[in-house]
Parts: structure tokens; C-alpha cells; sequence
């Protein structure tokens, strides 16, 4: 997992925000897949709306007793703010948990895509605050890259469900979706891929995204800096 998500996840997990939503979402798709009728006219369509309308409405009800975290609907859609960061919530496109989270799209509604767009802005400054700040470019009040998503996907049949957090990209011309992605609650049917539920220890991470710490480091001149005063004496100051 990428430092930048790794943060995230964490700050999100202390204030109850990572916990509160996989609660809402696995109690969802568990109750729908339950509720499911075919002989009513219910199809994967219908069972997709209301899974992402349940946990919409459920998520702002239930968020809003968390300090320090607000839940609002954007024009129906969820948007959780806690610490700089920016949550949305996006169903996985099917009606099963194997579907493959590159799969998602966010150039199907504007709200989606925003925030790939500004992750995408910024990913390259962010990248350039770290070598230069360290740790304290990416303080809470304004991460970095501060829109996250929670893509979950369900089983009609089980009603199981897989959730990941990530940092979403701007793929419109070419690449993966994702910065960074990790399982947060449950495990893809048939992988590998460790899951884990909230409140305990981090599974397996599923990359899709680049590896910051891979990346070539810039070619940096050093020279000492003479204190003021003492330039003869040659004496440095401290940096």
C-alpha cells in the first residue's frame, strides 16, 4: 500500500468512518440479496440503484454522529468529509464480487470524475511536497491527494460483499483508474487477495496503481549555507 493511502485509511479508521461504512454496506447488500424478487420485476439494475440509494441515505443518517466527519447527499450522491479528505461512494458495475475493481468508470457522471481529475492534478505535486517536506506535506487539513472512493461490489446470490478504498485516476486517455487501491472489508470471490473486516488488521493490498516509493528521485545541488555574520569564518548554520 502506497504511505499516502496508508494515511488515509488510517485517519479514517480512527474517526470511524472506515468501520461505520462497511458496516452500512455489507448490512445492505445482505438485506437486499435477501429481498431480491425476480417475480416483482427485480434485476441487477434494480438490485444496483438500491444498493447505492440504501447506503446513500443509511450513511448520512448514520455518519452524523462522528466528530469530526460530515455526510451530505450532492444531488443524491454521498460525499463524507473528514480531515481534508473527500469520500464517495461507487458501486462496482454487476451483480457479483468477482468483478475486478479496474472495471469502474468515472467519466459516466460528473460528480465521479471531478475527483479523479483533481487527484490527477495534483498527484505530481504531491509527489514533489513529499521529497521536499517529508512527512509534513501531507498534514490533514489538506492532503495532497485528498478524493478517496469506497467501490464495493455484492453477490446477488449470497449477498457478500468485497469494499476498497483508493485514490481514483483520470484514465479518459489511457492506464487504470487507480493511483492506489486496497481491500478494506471482505474478500473477491476466487483471489488471493486477503481481505479484512473493520477494526482489524490490514490484509493483502491489490495495487493497480504506481509505486511512489519506486519512482527516481530528483537530482538535487547541495552546497553548505554560511551563517550570517561568519561567512569568513566559514561556519554553517543549522538547516
Amino acid at each position: 500500500m502506497d504511505e499516502g493511502l496508508g494515511r488515509a485509511r488510517e485517519w479514517l479508521e480512527e474517526h470511524g468512518v472506515i468501520s461505520a461504512m462497511c458496516k452500512i454496506i455489507a448490512d445492505v447488500y445482505a438485506h437486499n440479496a435477501a429481498r431480491h424478487d425476480p417475480m416483482l420485476g427485480d434485476d441487477p439494475t434494480t438490485f444496483g440503484i438500491t444498493t447505492s440509494r440504501n447506503v446513500a441515505n443509511l450513511a448520512v443518517r448514520r455518519l452524523s454522529d462522528l466528530e469530526g466527519v460530515r455526510a451530505r447527499l450532492v444531488d443524491t450522491a454521498l460525499e463524507v468529509s473528514c480531515g481534508g479528505y473527500v469520500i464517495r461512494q461507487n458501486k462496482l458495475p454487476g451483480a457479483t464480487r468477482e468483478v475486478s475493481v479496474d472495471s469502474i468508470s468515472w467519466d459516466d457522471s460528473d460528480a465521479k470524475l471531478d475527483g479523479a481529475i483533481e487527484n490527477s492534478a495534483t498527484g505530481q505535486l504531491a509527489l514533489d511536497r513529499d521529497w521536499e517536506l517529508g512527512r509534513q506535506a501531507f498534514g490533514h487539513v489538506v492532503p495532497a491527494m485528498r478524493h478517496l472512493r469506497l467501490a464495493h461490489a455484492g453477490d446477488l446470490e449470497t449477498g457478500e460483499c468485497v469494499i476498497y478504498l483508493g485514490f481514483p485516476r483520470d484514465n479518459r486517455e489511457e492506464g487504470l483508474p487507480w493511483f492506489d487501491v486496497a481491500v478494506v472489508y471482505g474478500e473477491p470471490s476466487g483471489s488471493d487477495v486477503e481481505g479484512c473486516g473493520a477494526g482489524r488488521a490490514y490484509g493483502t493490498v491489490q495495487r493497480t496503481g504506481p509505486s511512489y516509493d519506486e519512482l527516481p528521485l530528483p537530482d538535487v545541488d547541495l552546497a553548505p549555507r554560511q551563517a550570517p555574520g561568519h561567512e569568513d569564518a566559514g561556519s554553517r548554520a543549522k538547516p
